[in-house]
């Protein structure tokens, strides 16, 4: 039994956003509201494989959604390994493919975080994605020893390079998968379109990956709630582990519960372990990023995944930009881990 959801960039668990504040609320709902609040646009719809929704307030124009949902199409032709005139795909397939900037841009994001993680993020890790059934072509029968044995030597990022807007792989067997990031990146990317249209006050969210700026317009910043990893939690906002307000920063959570399939009665989440060449077996339920770019967010939270809690405190400790908030079990009991700032931030921590 598979259970996933089709064609999204990647299969982190999904963060619900709240709006506070009734006087928000009616700015939320198109052309209602009266003074500060009708300066706020709230649009949705289908991008990326999965759902999108943002909230912008002061500045963008008529057009802005048009413009957004444009923008939002040229990064998926560049990073979509579901499109197979994608950029990313022509790279797989070895063809003379030129790098556009979106694609060198979020390249550059997944080396850096691969190297501060120790290789626990690589989006090299492709071809081993793909043999476990997580690439463009699902399907639920694992690998053999032998399999993951002979495509682990086609992974790590250091067999990869950029030389003149090109890829240049040291084994043309070499492959990318970038879902573990391109959301992440597309929310960063529509945020500073929005914020280059004045947009004073936003909240963009692409498949659970958020990012704020400035406040709404009563003056608060802006609140997500994380769902819980328990099991059978498939609907964002059915189950949630705690609130957070927070404003000119990124958000994004990672976790299993929501993306895997049974084999042999034993169930093989999407998070693959780059260094084994399986999927991860440890006790980490969840891992939320917030951080500077949401980029950074969603390659993180899957890093964190891969390391483990001890690791993955450890690097949060390191990093004084970063925040996270970790779940996991431990004595058959959840469990969690938060920053001290991310502490302060907190509005419920329902564990």
């Amino acid at each position: 039994m598979f259970i996933a959801r089709k064609r999204s960039f990647n299969w982190m668990s999904k963060l619900l956003l709240f709006l506070l504040g009734a006087a928000l609320g009616a700015a939320l709902a198109p052309a209602a509201g009266c003074g500060t609040d009708a300066a706020c646009k709230r649009f949705a719809g289908v991008a990326l494989g999965t759902t999108y929704s943002i909230v912008a307030c002061g500045g963008g124009g008529d057009t802005l959604q048009g413009e957004v949902e444009e923008l939002m199409r040229r990064v998926e032709k560049s990073l979509s390994i579901y499109d197979e005139e994608s950029v990313i795909s022509k790279v797989n397939r070895n063809e003379d493919a030129v790098l556009d900037s979106f694609f060198i841009e979020c390249f550059e994001v997944a080396k850096e975080v691969s190297r501060h993680t120790g290789g626990a993020f690589d989006v090299s890790g492709a071809p081993l994605f793909a043999a476990w059934g997580f690439g463009a072509n699902e399907h639920d029968t694992p690998p053999t020893q032998q399999q993951i044995d002979s495509l682990k030597l086609l992974c790590g990022m250091d067999k990869l390079a950029i030389v003149n807007n090109r890829l240049v792989k040291s084994d043309p067997r070499a492959q990318l998968n970038a879902n573990a990031v391109a959301k992440g990146y597309t929310v960063d990317v529509v945020a500073r379109f929005l914020e280059s249209k004045n947009v004073t006050g936003y909240l963009v969210e692409i498949g659970g990956e958020i990012r704020c700026g400035g406040a709404k317009p009563n003056g608060d910043k802006w609140a997500v709630g994380i769902d819980s990893p328990r099991d059978g939690n498939f609907t964002p906002g059915a189950d949630l582990a705690g609130k957070v307000k927070m404003s000119d920063r990124a958000m994004a959570t990672s976790g299993n519960y929501r993306r895997f399939y049974m084999s042999s009665n034993k169930k093989i989440p999407h998070t693959i372990n780059p260094a084994t060449g399986y999927p991860v077996d440890n006790n980490m339920l969840s891992a939320t990023v917030i951080a500077g770019s949401c980029a950074a967010a969603d390659a993180y939270a899957t890093a964190f995944m891969v390391m483990g809690i001890d690791s993955a405190k450890a690097v949060l400790s390191r990093c004084s930009e970063m925040e996270g908030f970790l779940i996991f079990s431990e004595q058959q009991q959840l469990k969690t881990y938060a920053t001290p700032k991310l502490r302060e931030w907190l509005i419920t921590n329902n564990f």
